[in-house]
């Protein structure tokens, strides 16, 4: 599995400010998560994002269990509709399937300066798994701007022999 961000943050007249990419970690939590899926053993799917103001690496565990919020004014986390969810049809010559998710985090939301950002699996107001996280140089973030994240998870197929 391997995914990749792309991040655009706006003025209202849909000017791009600044834009990021870069490819995230997968958490351990995240791993876990996917693995109850598999099992049906009542995992939350992921269902919103995220963003956070720490850009410390992972530890080698990747067991970041949470974004920093630090002194981000309004809401850090916003949820993921169903339709913010694309499946692309699968590549037959990459043997991979692809996943593309948006959100955007509106004007009020995450205001400050921004270097990390997730996907979550929240079940209600105190528990979230955190899928995966990506750091990256800051952008600031002012009460006229909105940020938009897209991701690509990339899911291979085939013979996975290769895998430990």
């Amino acid at each position: 599995m391997r995914a990749h961000l792309t991040l655009e943050l706006r003025r209202r007249d849909g000017v791009v400010l600044a834009s990021r990419r870069g490819h995230n970690s997968v958490m351990a939590g995240g791993a876990q998560l996917l693995g109850s899926l598999f099992a049906g053993t009542g995992a939350a799917p992921i269902n919103r994002m995220g963003v956070g103001v720490s850009s410390a690496p992972e530890p080698a565990g990747f067991d970041t269990a949470a974004l920093t919020p630090g002194d981000l004014a309004g809401a850090t986390e916003v949820p993921l509709a169903a339709d913010a969810f694309i499946q692309v049809p699968p590549d037959s010559g990459n043997r991979v399937v692809r996943v593309r998710v948006r959100g955007t985090l509106p004007e009020s939301a995450a205001v400050g300066t921004i270097a990390e950002a997730g996907l979550l699996a929240r079940t209600d107001d105190a528990t979230a798994v955190l899928y995966n996280r990506i750091t990256f140089a800051p952008v600031r973030k002012a009460d006229d701007h909105e940020l938009t994240l897209f991701w690509e998870v990339t899911f291979p197929y085939g013979d996975l022999h290769w895998l430990p």
